[in-house]
């Protein structure tokens, strides 16, 4: 499967992009030529679970969404719209009452939280790590069903508004996590790919599942860590500017 994001834009330039490093041990630095385009005020919207809410395992550093906002500038006006433990049924139009980020929304988070945030010009989507788990379902979500909770949001995302839907799947998790949740997330990674490169509007963006390693993560969190925000954030801006 190919994740690329193409968009039209105009007067290519070049500019050289030096991603500062995080303050503690092991720093890292990232030095990337990037073929940036001469961008009109341009509105991109993240919508996801926790990581995209912020939350990170040690050392901490800024969320994902203040990276690629830092990096793609002044031209761009980012929104992050992350729900801590939301799956694709709670952002997906096809449930009730959802119950994340520690509240019920009503009459959904995604009439909540993402209709009043479109139209917007890109809108990524990252999620799968709740539904591998199960985590505040019932049970885990089975790849049929993330299928079709993934397509109803998107749906939904371009009716509403969304130039483009640019998803990504979840993160991978750590040699130890149960082999029926790895699974599930490898079914995820297919079916995302599967959507961006056959749906009309939707884009793949970066590959979560093998963009990160276990340095971005402390042990088993499901949760990157700064490293780990910092390379995903520059991955999605770079996608955004650079195709």
């Amino acid at each position: 499967m190919k994740f690329k994001l193409k968009l039209n834009t105009i007067n290519s330039v070049m500019i050289v992009l030096i991603v500062s490093s995080i303050s503690c041990t092991n720093q890292k630095k990232i030095k990337t030529v990037i073929p940036v385009k001469e961008w009109h005020q341009t509105s991109v919207l993240m919508i996801g679970d926790s990581i995209t809410e912020g939350v990170q395992s040690r050392p901490f550093a800024e969320a994902y969404t203040t990276v690629a906002a830092k990096v793609l500038g002044q031209r761009f006006t980012v929104t992050a719209i992350g729900c801590g433990g939301a799956t694709t049924w709670d952002w997906s139009l096809l449930g009730g009452v959802t119950f994340c980020g520690g509240r019920f929304w009503e009459p959904n988070v995604y009439e909540s939280l993402a209709r009043p945030n479109l139209p917007a010009d890109v809108v990524t989507v990252m999620l799968g790590t709740n539904d591998a788990t199960g985590f505040y379902e019932p049970a885990p979500i089975s790849p049929v069903a993330y299928r079709t909770n993934l397509a109803n949001l998107v749906t939904h995302l371009l009716k509403d508004g969304a130039g483009k839907v640019m998803l990504m799947p979840p993160p991978h998790m750590c040699e130890s996590a149960n082999a029926d949740v790895v699974r599930r997330l490898e079914a995820y990674r297919t079916i995302v790919g599967d959507i961006c490169n056959t749906h009309a509007g939707v884009v793949c963006g970066p590959d979560v599942y093998t963009l990160l390693d276990e340095d971005d993560f402390q042990g088993c969190d499901v949760h990157p860590n700064g490293f780990g925000h910092r390379t995903l954030g520059t991955a999605i801006a770079e996608m955004i500017l650079g195709q």
